[in-house]
């Protein structure tokens, strides 16, 4: 639509103002068509890493809601450029990857879908030949000239940042660790040196995260610090992975349950923990934190689970790469309870944990024995095949469809952290 860059009439930017407020409600297809476009648009890592695709995502969204709220106050204005934490944080991780014209590829992309989203909201709201079309060129001239200004000044802050951000430490721990983290040929020794963290030892991986929305780098640091003390490990390696989130590794660390490990960061509610398995030298260094990749990925079903540990859930990790086959098995498995009382799913999960003893697990529940077993008779008529003979896979499906019953969020691990593939 070309600009006319007429004033609007007082109906042109009332309808702007509604087309804006439609916007502002955050509309499921608007977000994720937006966010569809912009992760086609990026660059590998800002789709595949967890906490980097969450980043996306939020920068994403915090966009779409600034232009919007600036077109509802001023439908003819310039909207400023948005300069947010979430919005420079992916910026600087862009940068600091060495992959920051992606960042300009995904502004321009997600206009693309705004523009045509806004034209067909217009076009929903008014017949009015002479309103739309002011009301049109208004929303095509400011979201062009807000992508150019957010490039602009995106462009000009990474700027006055580059040296700052090549001087700094943990970008050369970074760019160390993804060469560990790539295969890339640099020896151990050297690596070691580098990071001051000795390479040959025992090393338990974990990823550390939080709201790409409110990152919180001290929270995560301290998370981190309080790892290595509840699995008294000999040193705590910790790296910035982005502005949300932080990889650690913690050398001969004893094995430690998920439980401890949020009792030991409950002064930090928001950080989220991933932790992969045990492994030695340089390939247990590598090892471990993809193991706590795949658990991050697969924690983004369950947004009220604080930790989990690879060693949990590497069953489901393996069964959700065909979430297809996953739930066919599960239905399979459980039948029609795999829709009953939660109550009766949890006492049969259990009861299969506790080897099928009524009695422990009417104290694991903290309830009477009887009740148990009320539950266990109620949940038996409801399998399709006897519980005797089939336990091992009743439980696995039981597992399994704890973790399939939260669909991922939107722009998490397709966020909840950080990850190289291997």
């Amino acid at each position: 639509m070309p600009d006319t860059g007429e004033p609007l009439s007082p109906q042109a930017a009332d309808l702007a103002r509604r087309v804006a407020r439609v916007f502002l409600d955050e509309p499921a297809d608007l977000m994720a068509e937006v966010h569809a476009a912009v992760s086609a648009a990026a660059d590998e890592p800002l789709r595949s890493e967890p906490v980097l695709a969450a980043e996306v995502a939020a920068s994403t969204r915090a966009n779409v809601l600034h232009w919007a709220a600036g077109m509802l106050r001023d439908p003819g204005g310039r909207v400023p450029a948005n300069l947010s934490p979430e919005v420079l944080g992916i910026a600087r991780e862009a940068f600091r990857r060495g992959i920051e014209q992606t960042v300009y590829t995904t502004y321009h992309a997600g206009q693309n879908v705004v523009w045509a989203y806004w034209m067909r909201t217009a076009f929903a709201l008014s017949s009015d030949p002479a309103v739309l079309r002011q009301a049109l060129a208004a929303g095509s001239r400011s979201v062009a000239g807000f992508v150019d200004d957010m490039v602009a000044a995106l462009s000009e802050q990474l700027r006055r940042e580059r040296a700052e951000l090549a001087r700094s430490s943990h970008a050369r721990r970074f760019e160390v660790v993804s060469l560990i983290l790539e295969s890339a040929p640099i020896t151990a020794g050297r690596a070691g040196t580098q990071l001051g963290y000795d390479l040959r030892r025992r090393h338990t991986a974990a990823i550390l995260w939080t709201d790409p929305r409110r990152p919180d780098q001290a929270a995560l640091a301290q998370a981190a610090e309080a790892l290595g003390g509840v699995t008294r490990a000999r040193q705590v390696l910790t790296v910035i992975a982005s502005s949300s989130s932080v990889w650690a590794w913690l050398a001969a660390a004893a094995d430690t349950d998920a439980g401890a490990l949020t009792t030991a960061t409950v002064a930090y509610p928001a950080v989220r923990i991933a932790v992969g398995p045990i492994g030695a030298g340089v390939d247990g260094f590598r090892r471990s934190h993809f193991d706590a990749v795949a658990t991050q990925r697969l924690m983004s079903r369950r947004p009220d689970l604080r930790a989990a540990r690879f060693a949990d859930v590497q069953l489901v990790t393996l069964a959700v790469q065909d979430e297809q086959r996953a739930r066919e098995f599960v239905a399979r498995t459980l039948g029609t309870l795999a829709d009953a009382d939660r109550e009766l799913r949890d006492t049969l999960c259990v009861y299969i944990a506790e080897q099928f003893s009524a009695a422990r697990t009417a104290r694991a529940l903290y309830t009477h024995r009887n009740t148990v077993l009320n539950r266990l008779r109620r949940a038996e008529r409801l399998l399709p095949l006897p519980l005797a003979g089939n336990g091992v896979e009743v439980g696995a499906a039981l597992e399994i469809a704890q973790w399939l019953g939260t669909q991922p969020e939107p722009g998490s691990a397709t966020r909840a952290s950080d990850a190289r593939t291997p």
